[in-house]
């Protein structure tokens, strides 16, 4: 039993095989954490081959929310897709393998006075194992279980489940098997903030004190040549950047379909402007020219009389005929890289005011179109209309609207912004969850809440309202339960094992989504200044751990994988943790999708920070 106050939390139990007996060890770590020890043994006479193990906490009625890290937040209702919904299927619990979680199979829920967390751990010689959150009007319940195991279902692709699997257990009469887990206990905390204590004391125990990575001059070098040499095109009209390569007829080639896009995937606007800062450090003609004629072409073709921009050129170019939808993340990035790029073109000495209409175009049409309880579009057509709004995509329009009112001194901007930001960020911390930033997607992710941080930062330094920082942790430690915080270890065949990879700092995709991707790279730098700001060194080493992660698996011109050697800068975007894709319960698969988007964003991290010896530096206590 966990008392507090003479008041019963919860117990620790166990739902094992028949036969098995168990005593634990425990350690009070802190106040409220608590590492237990685990001792079964088997006591039956005869040997079985189907053995389970569960470590179980369980507390007296129904949660108020529940949340595995980077799998299910309240059950994941929120969506059009098919992701788990709720945490049981066809009258059995979901369990899920524990590299399927940001932190080692862990579970977190609340209930009217405390929160409580619940995980596993895990080291190079831990046996897999899996994890359950069983919310009932009698009890919740927090399980681990031993071995690993993905039932009734496991969730294998998009919307899609395979049949479910229980790894085999053998147990000998009189054999002992030891687990560890790690229990955090909390008073409840406004907005979901209880589950500071067991992320933080995850990072804790797993963070990593060197972590080694390209000299950034060498990541910025190897982006430039990756941006000229691979994506680089010319079609009609078009001249800009492909949104990747794909293997095909054994050579690499530019997609062939959705293949220029503004922002998202295809970054045209962000490779732009890293060209135009190429030339500005090294005086690089190519990367000038370049630069300057991909921005003039997106803002030649692209604008439209309503301050709208098309966001994707295929349509400009016909080579797509189905409905064309400008959507927040898209028109977002553009405003905010041509305010950018207005800048940079000046000091090459090229006045480029058409790049400010494309940016007050698109703010000004947003500022019109906001809804009076701050929230902007989600989707419009090209005439205006709005097609859809919901989810906190819209977010994305908040740092353009600050940057278009510090150019500007103009307060609707920013009023704008802070009754966007103020909606949006309300509804975070309401629901514990952001959502459908992830545009090939309708469902909850990390990508919506990116542009939150931000702007909470953006807005901190126009107003230095101590507030704002209070809420850049609120949004961080959300972002954070997408992060992985530890090394996920593999059997030698996997491509994890053979090539290399490192899952910590990694972030999941959305709940839609369960795999690892590089997106966090976009937020390095707003993690950086959180940390300066608020002066908890957390959040460095979370950035640091990020630009590790992400500056994995680039190729140099001669990395070769699944046996195709990668053009230099090149870089593929999944990376499967976890059973995704159709492939071993173990996990451990990349994909060769040579997306744009993770070149784009670790050279728009080098831009915009001053001194690249703080990622350069090994060790994070630097």
């Amino acid at each position: 039993m966990l008392f507090y106050n003479n008041e019963i939390v919860g117990f620790v139990s166990s739902n094992s095989t028949e036969g098995i007996e168990f005593k634990d060890y425990i350690e009070e770590i802190s106040f409220g954490l608590f590492k237990i020890k685990r001792v079964f043994n088997f006591k039956s006479n005869s040997a079985i081959d189907s053995g389970r193990l569960t470590f179980d906490f369980i507390y007296s009625g129904k949660s108020t929310y529940s949340m595995i890290p980077a799998v299910s937040y309240n059950g994941n209702y929120w969506g059009k897709g098919n992701e788990p919904k709720g945490f049981c299927k066809e009258g059995n619990w979901y369990s899920f393998a524990f590299n399927r979680v940001a932190v080692p199979g862990a579970t977190y829920s609340e209930n009217t006075k405390y929160s409580i967390a619940l995980w596993g751990h895990y080291d190079e010689w831990s046996e897999p194992f899996s994890c359950s959150l069983m919310p009932e009007n009698i009890a919740t319940t927090h399980r681990l279980i031993w071995p690993q195991e993905e039932m009734p279902f496991t969730y294998t692709g998009r919307d899609y489940y395979s049949p479910g699997y229980q790894s085999k257990m053998t147990l000998q009469p009189g054999e002992n098997y030891t687990v560890c887990a790690y229990l955090a206990v909390d008073h409840l905390k406004p907005d979901h903030q209880g589950q500071r204590k067991f992320l933080k004391a995850a990072w804790e125990m797993n963070k990593k004190e060197v972590l080694k990575t390209e000299s950034s001059e060498n990541i910025w070098r190897l982006g430039i040549q990756y941006a000229l040499e691979s994506l680089w095109s010319e079609e009609e009209s078009f001249k800009g950047f492909s949104i990747g390569l794909i293997w095909s007829e054994n050579q690499w080639i530019q997609e062939k379909v959705w293949k220029y896009e503004i922002g998202w995937c295809g970054q045209n606007a962000s490779f732009a402007n890293s060209l135009l800062t190429d030339y500005l450090r090294y005086g690089n003609n190519e990367s000038l020219e370049k630069g300057l004629l991909c921005l003039d072409t997106w803002a030649r073709d692209c604008s439209l009389p309503n301050g709208l921009f098309r966001t994707h050129y295929d349509y400009v170019l016909g080579i797509r005929n189905d409905e064309e939808i400008l959507d927040a993340c898209n028109l977002g990035t553009a405003a905010l890289n041509y305010f950018e790029a207005f800048e940079l073109a000046r000091k090459c000495k090229n006045e480029r005011p058409g790049y400010l209409s494309v940016a007050f175009g698109i703010c000004d049409f947003m500022a019109n179109d906001q809804e009076n309880s701050g929230r902007f579009g989600k989707g419009w057509d090209t005439k205006g209309k709005c097609i859809y709004r919901d989810g906190t995509i819209g977010a994305f329009i908040i740092p353009p609207m600050i940057r278009a009112y510090e150019i500007s001194g103009d307060e609707k901007y920013l009023l704008s912004a802070i009754r966007a930001f103020n909606f949006y960020t309300g509804e975070l911390k309401a629901n514990g969850y952001s959502t459908a930033g992830a545009i090939d997607t309708w469902c909850i992710d990390k990508e919506s809440s990116m542009p939150l941080l931000k702007s909470a930062l953006m807005l901190f330094e126009v107003t230095s309202k101590e507030k704002l920082l209070e809420d850049a942790e609120v949004i961080s430690w959300y972002l954070s339960t997408w992060l992985w915080h530890y090394t996920a270890y593999y059997p030698a065949e996997t491509d994890f094992s053979e090539y290399g990879f490192d899952t910590y700092g990694a972030t999941s995709v959305s709940t839609q989504h369960h795999h690892l991707d590089y997106y966090a790279l976009s937020w390095v730098n707003d993690w950086l200044n959180l940390a300066k700001y608020t002066q908890n060194e957390i959040w460095k080493e979370k950035a640091l751990a990020i630009w590790y992660n992400g500056c994995q698996l680039l190729s140099d011109g001669n990395l070769e994988i699944h046996g195709k050697i990668r053009p230099v800068g090149s870089q593929n975007e999944g990376y499967n943790q976890c059973q995704w894709g159709g492939h071993s319960t173990s996990g451990g698969a990349l994909n060769d999708w040579l997306v744009a988007w993770p070149g784009a964003f670790r050279l728009e991290t080098l831009r915009k920070i001053e001194d690249w010896d703080i990622l350069n530096s090994n060790e994070l206590n630097k």
